[in-house]
């Protein structure tokens, strides 16, 4: 005899006895001729309906799953983009208008902060204050190594050395 005619015969006395079961969730015994029995995929007409049922749920949670990763990859592209951008306005930021700093008095040093601005020096030929600054673009906010040089500055650990060579 097959192993599928064997299935299908135990399956059917099963269906046919009076086997129980208890319910793994309540406890509660079950008679296994109510319990829609089925051998592989010769479903019964309840298993044939739940199993279509959880195929299409199936082919709707992979469509989902590719339009995430396309709106990923889209995302990617655009947060590339703007870092770019903003690397870009870093550079040109202190030829706008609207830059409240002599330009002139500017250093660039872009990594990890953007400029050291002596200001007064190309003015007045003297530096009345030292200012370290970030240029930031939309929501963008200070990176960790950028904090901790704040932190620096804020709690007055920046100290002048001169190095020389003999």
């Amino acid at each position: 005899m097959s192993l599928k005619k064997e299935g299908t015969k135990l399956i059917n006395s099963l269906n046919k006895g009076n086997f129980y079961a208890e319910c793994p969730c309540c406890g509660e015994s079950v008679a296994l001729k109510d319990t829609g029995l089925f051998y592989l995929d010769d479903f019964s007409s309840e298993a044939e309906e739940l199993y279509n049922e959880k195929i299409c749920e199936l082919k709707d949670r992979r469509k989902e799953l590719r339009e995430r990763r396309r709106k990923i990859s889209k995302t990617s592209k655009v947060g590339a983009k703007a870092v770019n951008i903003g690397k870009i306005l870093e550079r040109l930021a202190p030829c706008m208008a609207t830059f409240p700093f002599n330009r002139n008095d500017c250093r660039s040093l872009f990594d990890p902060i953007d400029y050291v601005i002596f200001e007064g020096l190309a003015k007045e030929g003297k530096v009345k204050k030292i200012i370290f600054t970030d240029i930031k673009t939309g929501r963008a906010g200070l990176g960790r190594k950028q904090k901790e040089i704040q932190t620096l500055v804020d709690n007055k650990q920046v100290v002048w050395d001169t190095y020389q060579r003999e």
